[in-house]
């Protein structure tokens, strides 16, 4: 994988996320409720994958790839609002709920290892100790406050 890659497909998307969480609670505490959130939220990507469809060469589709992106979305606004319901009605903190989340790779992983059948390009050693650390890590960071 080269540096381009990183950056654009890890760094970027993980700085912007953490940033979006820290945004999400901004937003609760100034007012905003999850419905609404949610409707502002879905609005700006709404924008976005238009202005993307003008500048990035048209909609190309298929049923099912359509399906899945639907399917993508309910998921990933469910999160949300679930973050968002967290954060603005039971009070728990980003620095709790960003490092539990964020461990939804190890979910990313198992899936994609069954779905796509990656298994047998993965280093079995290398994912245990990987989810090993990333367990602990969000255990660690998520007690962290006192």
């Amino acid at each position: 994988m080269n540096v381009k890659s990183l950056l654009v497909g890890g760094l970027l998307p993980t700085v912007l996320l953490g940033l979006g969480t820290v945004l999400m609670k901004l937003s609760m505490r100034e007012g905003s409720s999850v419905p609404n959130y949610l409707v502002q939220v879905g609005g700006t990507v709404l924008c976005v994958g238009l202005l993307a469809t003008l500048l990035g060469g048209g909609w190309v589709s298929s049923p099912r790839a359509q399906m899945f992106a639907v399917l993508m979305g309910l998921a990933w606004a469910t999160a949300i609002a679930s973050m968002a319901y967290a954060v603005s009605t039971l009070n728990v903190p980003v620095s709790i709920i960003a490092p539990l989340t964020d461990s939804s790779a190890l979910v990313a992983l198992a899936a994609s290892a069954l779905v796509f059948r990656e298994w047998s390009t993965l280093n079995g050693s290398r994912v245990l100790a990987g989810t090993l650390f990333i367990v602990l890590g969000a255990m660690v960071v998520a007690t962290a406050k006192d």
